[in-house]
């Protein structure tokens, strides 16, 4: 996994972000109350240092879905899955599948968000906008809703766990699921095509020590770290889908 530095200018603190640091610890809210970690539970975990929370990514009853893993590997070597117990023979936790639904937007159907699809038109969609944090939300999400998109005035920024569950770990180059791939060309709009997540995306989720600074995924290989405000990075909006 690459290194990444990211600065973060706040008393001029630079944070080496590297292959121990970058995160990806997301747990399911426990909505059953059936012993599961709760997401507020595992943040304080991670402030106090207590190791890492799993991956996890939940479907609409709190259970985890699937890391979209299919291939075993040994000594660094693919290999067959039979009596590995490793993910990708297992496969545990909700199916994930998707739905196209003909509007410009794709519905999870494991987590039940909705989300935007992104073209290569110019146009707001475009899978090349870049945005500072602010201007994601007075922008970017700010015209979505004024022109009911889809026929929806409640988009958003996704918040760092939503964004991560479009992360395929059986993937990369984009780490993704293959409805957010399909027949990108030149001009396309997202009634047309489903441009991928490659580069870095905003979350709406400030990072807790240092409010200048936000939480990203990069979806190149799925990693999560920091980025202040400042910078510039994609979005992609989501929305309840309820």
């Amino acid at each position: 996994m690459r290194a990444v530095v990211t600065r973060v200018v706040t008393a001029f603190v630079v944070l080496a972000v590297t292959a121990g640091y970058a995160r990806g610890a997301f747990v399911c809210g426990d909505v059953n109350n059936n012993g599961g970690i709760n997401t507020s539970d595992a943040l304080l975990m991670l402030k106090k240092g207590v190791g890492q929370p799993v991956d996890l990514v939940c479907g609409p009853t709190g259970q985890p879905a699937q890391t979209g893993q299919t291939t075993c590997y040994k000594a660094g070597v693919v290999s067959a899955c039979e009596g590995t117990g490793q993910d990708g023979e297992l496969r545990t936790g909700v199916a994930r599948s998707f739905t196209d639904n003909g509007d410009g937007t794709i519905t999870d159907n494991a987590t039940g968000l909705m989300w935007e699809k992104q073209s290569d038109d110019g146009t707001i969609h475009d899978k090349d906008n870049m945005y500072t944090w602010n201007n994601v939300f007075a922008s970017k999400v700010a015209t979505l809703n004024s022109e009911a998109f889809a026929g929806y005035s409640d988009w958003r920024v996704p918040n760092e766990f939503e964004l991560y569950s479009l992360v395929n770990l059986g993937a990369d180059h984009p780490a993704t699921y293959s409805v957010f791939n399909s027949d990108c060309v030149e001009a396309c709009t997202v009634l047309t095509c489903s441009c991928p997540p490659t580069g870095t995306h905003w979350s709406s989720s400030t990072y807790h020590s240092t409010p200048s600074a936000a939480w990203v995924v990069h979806f190149y290989d799925g990693t999560t770290y920091l980025y202040h405000k400042d910078f510039s990075n994609f979005v992609r909006a989501v929305r309840s889908g309820s």
